[in-house]
């Protein structure tokens, strides 16, 4: 039997859901040929009937929301080359049951899964729609034996960043290919992996560094397409409450970062880069906007990546890791002035090969800010422990998550 709840839920995402259809898909009138034949090699088409019978639809790609084929998919014909993850509930949502299917062709009520004849809601097709079925869907997940260890209890505020729901474990942010936001968690915290929303490829730019409001609770900012700069306040549990617009024109700015308390005050700040090469410092009010920006200095357009690491060198100070084009990797300590003092290489090259840098503050569990990097085209969340050293190094590499090749994390 169907678990009755799946009605609510399935209302509940629709709205959100369609607008991540990213799928091309024709109903085709049963014609002079029959069965699974009809459907075009290279295509994927789902049928209204068992054995290929009945309404037929031709598949281009993922669908958060089967629309009037809702519930209605009886049998398949998988002739892509790629594999096909169908799920019964709505956004592939991983709390309900789905399975992965290759080239070829079946009927749900003849297959091993019954269950999902007439029942499902949701597909995904693609080289990696199978890498995520079933259980962890479409979000990055923490690999077993390498997750968020708790932090230390005294852990002061300007270390305090990363954790959206207070309970001492770094989590993450990831935004798939749907431009669905998903919040993922340790297995040992309070915290639950959940959707967020969707619609977030509409955002250019994402960055969070802990509390920009004075509540204690981790913030978020985002651009848009047009270059307006929201403020998303933390619940405290992975989520948002309402956004508050903090103004345009922030698309001359070719990166964000948020840093945390860069001038002294007490007040997370925010940094960006402009075209031109010169970074800024956006100090914070404490209530999600900034004050007057302050000049760093010029140059900046040598580097592709700038990253809010934390206080990385043990002097209370938050500091600046920027990656440079030539696939550097640089740390700049903070001077608890709004800029930063004479900056070190810490990594010599091949930096360039990741997708984004990012800092979650302790994930370790030794009280030292770490930072972690995902490449293109792998599968795989690489964890760089800090060393909190003068120089702000950091450690020997290690596997930290897994998370389809198509996912921004942060």
């Amino acid at each position: 039997m169907r678990p009755t709840f799946l009605r609510a839920l399935r209302g509940a995402l629709t709205a959100g859901a369609a607008a991540g259809l990213i799928a091309t898909a024709t109903t085709v009138p049963a014609e002079a040929a029959s069965g699974y034949d009809r459907c075009p090699w290279g295509s994927l088409c789902v049928f209204s009937d068992p054995l290929g019978k009945g309404q037929m639809l031709v598949v281009k790609g993922g669908m958060l929301d089967l629309g009037p084929w809702d519930n209605r998919i009886s049998s398949f014909a998988n002739y892509t080359d790629w594999p096909v993850c169908f799920n019964i509930a709505p956004g592939l949502d991983p709390k309900e049951g789905a399975s992965h299917y290759y080239p070829g062709q079946g009927s749900f009520d003849e297959s091993a899964t019954p269950e999902l004849d007439n029942a499902v809601s949701s597909l995904d097709l693609g080289p990696e729609a199978d890498h995520f079925c079933a259980s962890e869907s479409r979000y990055a997940v923490y690999q077993w034996g390498s997750e968020p260890k708790p932090r230390p209890a005294a852990l002061p505020t300007y270390g305090a960043f990363g954790d959206v729901n207070n309970d001492r474990y770094a989590d993450l942010f990831s935004r798939n290919k749907f431009g669905q936001l998903w919040t993922s968690h340790a297995s040992d915290s309070a915290g639950k992996n959940r959707l967020v929303g969707s619609g977030w490829n509409a955002m250019t730019q994402l960055a969070r560094h802990g509390d920009y409001n004075g509540d204690a609770k981790e913030d978020l900012y985002a651009r848009d397409k047009a270059g307006v700069l929201w403020f998303y306040p933390g619940r405290g549990d992975g989520t948002f409450g309402t956004r508050v617009r903090v103004g345009g024109g922030w698309n001359t700015m070719r990166d964000l970062a948020a840093a945390g308390d860069l001038t002294g005050d007490g007040k997370a700040d925010l940094l960006a880069a402009d075209g031109a090469g010169t970074l800024w410092t956006y100090p914070g009010d404490a209530k999600g906007a900034f004050g007057a920006r302050k000049k760093v200095g010029g140059g900046w357009k040598a580097m592709n990546e700038l990253v809010g690491a934390g206080d990385m060198n043990s002097d209370k100070r938050a500091d600046l890791v920027a990656r440079d084009t030539a696939g550097k990797l640089w740390f700049y300590p903070g001077n608890g002035r709004g800029a930063f003092g004479t900056r070190k290489l810490i990594g010599t090259g091949g930096w360039n090969k990741f997708t984004e840098l990012a800092g979650l503050g302790d994930i370790t569990g030794d009280g030292r800010p770490d930072l972690i990097a995902h490449a293109p085209g792998q599968t795989s969340l690489r964890l760089y422990p800090g060393t909190g050293a003068a120089g702000g190094g950091l450690k020997a590499p290690k596997t930290f998550g897994s998370l389809p090749s198509s996912v921004l994390v942060f």
